[in-house]
């Protein structure tokens, strides 16, 4: 039976059919460093994204269309971003939330936070990210919810 026969009939390929396949040089075989190309221009289109995101949610907040901008903002996060970029999801969760905040609309950078915390896995962002809504708290007056989330910051520090 021919290769594209038991393909055809099982919908799978045997792993042994695979092997002689790639070894009579049926299938080509790419090299790894061309995956790692494409990753590296997905990625640099992705920042490029980003960074026009960002622009447009900075204009926003500059305009006073305060709920737009942190809709704008969501779609920062909303998109698809490999696991090791999450230090500069952070910084731009950080930078936004304090933009809100030199405005006057810590509420605004709350909610930020709240929609957008849960692409945060490292137990330093989450400390971070605690600590920032300390800080939009106590610009709100409300003491004891800044007291909680500067405590959660600490325990998350020291847990480490």
């Amino acid at each position: 039976m021919k290769l594209k026969e038991r393909v055809h009939c099982s919908g799978k390929i045997p792993a042994g059919v695979l092997l002689l396949a790639l070894v009579a040089g049926m299938i080509p075989v790419v090299p790894l460093s061309a995956f790692q190309a494409d990753a590296s221009a997905s990625l640099g289109k992705l920042k490029s994204m980003a960074e026009a995101q960002h622009e447009i949610v900075i204009l926003l907040i500059k305009k006073q269309e305060y709920d737009q901008a942190a809709a704008e903002g969501n779609k920062i996060f909303d998109m698809k971003w490999p696991g090791d970029q999450e230090p500069l999801l952070l910084k731009e969760l950080l930078n936004l939330a304090d933009a809100f905040l030199q405005q006057g609309q810590a509420p605004s950078g709350l909610r930020l936070i709240e929609r957008n915390s849960k692409y945060f896995r490292k137990t330093s962002s989450q400390a971070s990210i605690f600590k920032e809504m300390g800080y939009l708290y106590k610009s709100l007056k409300q003491d004891d919810k800044a007291i909680e989330y500067f405590k959660k910051a600490r325990n998350l520090e020291g847990s480490k």
